[in-house]
């Protein structure tokens, strides 16, 4: 733990080095909150509370010029495992290290560090099959690599690596992880040459201009630690500015703060599993908190089209990237008469990517979308039919996710801090899940409709409903062609009771009848894809989609034979007008959903999403 004296010690160590801590910034240490910064007065708004000097800060930079730990000069592993050994390399040398007051105040590799990067096999059952599991484990194979490898380069430089262990390893990972900054605090203006410093000879520090002009961005982006900087904990509703000018580090508090509370920084939006991850805590009522949905390759065919446009999602080999299409769904809350505006508090990057997949789906021209919500949202716009399938894809991704965090939750309560800390992270993730599934779900619920009693208008947008829905709205709207359509079924099936036809496997050709007899009685609003001059359907697919059209026309002929002068003998029936309406609304816009059945229970039945009706 951090003793008075030490951070007494910290503090003059600040000010002899040119930094400047307010004086009224009282440094303290507690078990809940570690060392943290109270305000020993009132404090106003827009108060210095500290300034940092890039001459006190610690990362990789220092390793580059340090003539008493030379071994990466040359590098050799990325910038952050430098820095990691670095600091590794101060502590084990800390009696002489010229961060020593800053090192004394650090938490101890042998003191209770709450990462994952720390939990065991049980402390591990608590975070299984969760975001935080997964990067965990690849952090932790990285890490390991990063370790091997500067072993490798100790024991060629002639330096005895046995000091520099494992655990000493983790630790300094973990100090950097939970403390650090951006190298963007240190990154020079107006200049190529970044400053880097060193103890001289007669202990002063000396500045050292290194050009890192030749750097890989990715190398320009590593951790630095700013000691008493980093004591400031992280509050999600604290506002403070930071000011990165030459050579220094600042931040102000944007909010007076009373005397005796306490003085927070803002790490900005952080969701459970970046605490967790990086600093070992979560906050319950997180607003920032998120579970990660990964969007799987688009068809390899749409793929170029949306690199064109979106060069993001791919790889510098222009492969498609899981990792850069992964995308944050927070908390939704929907009201009871607005259930669409659950696609408002979704990614729009997420809705614009699954927009292009649904066109693809339905062989629609690529069509870049500016404004990827307005277009959604607009009643106009007939990109609005997508939002049912849009709603579909996300369900059928993170239910899965949600039924393998439900099913591997421990049954017994958590047993120390760490697990503690899990299952807020934990709970909080099904929370997510539910809220985002179980509103798209409403808004799919929103549109259904079973029944279509003459006291009720009909409808006059889109909706779901049923084979027995639409039979019934046929019946409304012309109860004799209504008879004719059963009588033609009867002719093939021998019966019209759907519970039969569906036991018999009739239920998809019912289904494609249906929907052509509706568009020849009464009249659908059309999706684009059933017109074929807008649909680019490629001709081995057309041709299994007449195949199957010609299999139906069969069953039309043998209805017309038993209803003559019914709308079953009409011409407009032949086998492009089967398969353009009923086959591919069938294909596209027909998907299983669990329906109430006598008014008691639910079961899965196939449903048909209708843009509209000709006659509402």
């Amino acid at each position: 733990m951090a003793s008075p004296e030490h951070l007494s010690a910290l503090r003059r160590w600040l000010s002899d080095n040119g930094g400047y801590l307010h004086p009224e910034a009282i440094l303290e240490y507690n078990e809940s909150a570690g060392v943290h910064c109270r305000a020993g007065a009132a404090l106003e708004k827009d108060a210095r509370i500290c300034m940092i000097p890039h001459s006190i800060a610690l990362s990789s930079l220092n390793a580059l010029v340090d003539d008493s730990f030379t071994v990466f000069r040359n590098r050799g592993i990325a910038p952050q495992a430098i820095g990691y050994f670095y600091l590794m390399h101060q502590y084990i040398n800390r009696a002489t290290s010229y961060w020593k007051p800053y090192l004394d105040t650090l938490p101890a590799p042998d003191s209770e560090l709450l990462t994952p990067f720390w939990f065991d096999e049980q402390d591990l059952l608590w975070i299984a099959e969760t975001d935080v599991l997964f990067t965990t484990m690849a952090r932790q194979r990285l890490h390991e690599d990063h370790y091997q490898r500067a072993l490798t380069i100790l024991r060629n430089a002639g330096v005895d690596p046995s000091p520099y262990t494992w655990h000493l390893y983790k630790w300094a990972v973990t100090i950097f992880t939970s403390r650090s900054f951006s190298s963007r605090a240190l990154h020079p203006q107006d200049s190529k040459y970044w400053s880097a410093y060193k103890s001289g000879p007669d202990g002063r520090r000396q500045t050292v201009l290194l050009d890192l002009s030749r750097s890989s961005a990715e190398d320009l982006d590593f951790p630095a630690l700013f000691p008493v900087l980093d004591i400031l904990n992280h509050h999600h509703d604290s506002h403070v500015d930071w000011s990165f000018d030459p050579g220094r580090f600042t931040v102000s508090i944007s909010d007076a703060v009373a005397r005796g509370g306490e003085l927070f920084n803002n790490y900005g939006p952080k969701s459970n599993d970046e605490l967790l991850l990086g600093y070992g805590f979560v906050i319950p009522d997180n607003p920032n908190d998120k579970v990660l949905l990964v969007l799987k390759a688009p068809p390899e065919h749409l793929q170029p089209e949306i690199r064109q446009i979106q060069p993001g999602y791919f790889d510098s080999n222009g492969q498609w990237s899981s990792e850069k299409a992964t995308f944050g769904l927070h908390k939704t809350h929907v009201k009871h008469n607005t259930p669409g505006d659950v696609f408002l508090q979704l990614p729009s990057s997420l809705l614009e990517l699954l927009t292009y997949t649904i066109r693809h789906e339905r062989r629609l021209p690529f069509e870049f979308i500016d404004h990827v919500l307005q277009s959604l949202v607009d009643e106009s716009s007939p990109s609005r039919h997508y939002l049912p399938h849009i709603a579909r894809m996300i369900v059928s991704s993170l239910i899965p996710k949600l039924d393998r965090i439900r099913s591997t939750t421990p049954i017994t309560p958590p047993q120390n801090k760490k697990q503690e800390i899990a299952q807020i992270y934990r709970t909080n993730q099904v929370a997510i899940l539910e809220s985002v599934t179980n509103s798209l779900r409403y808004y799919l619920r929103s549109l259904l409709r079973l029944s279509f009693p003459d006291t009720e208008p009909l409808p006059s947008g889109p909706f779901i409903t049923t084979i027995e829905g639409l039979l019934e709205l046929l019946g409304r709207h012309n109860p004799k062609a209504a008879a004719h359509f059963a009588d033609g079924i009867v002719a093939n099936a021998g019966t019209a009771d759907l519970d039969q036809l569906r036991v018999a496997g009739w239920e998809e050709d019912l289904f494609v009848l249906l929907l052509c007899y509706f568009q020849l009685t009464c009249g659908f609003v059309l999706p684009e894809f059933c017109v074929d001059k807008i649909a680019d359907v490629e001709d081995a697919l057309y041709a299994v989609e007449i195949e199957q059209a010609n299999d139906i026309l069969d069953l039309v002929r043998v209805a017309a034979l038993a209803r003559p002068g019914s709308n079953w003998a009409l011409q407009e029936w032949n086998a492009n007008f089967i398969a353009e309406v009923g086959g591919r609304m069938l294909v596209h816009e027909s998907f299983p959903m669990m329906v109430p059945v006598d008014g008691r229970r639910e079961e899965p039945r196939p449903v048909i999403y209708v843009h509209g009706i000709r006659t509402a």
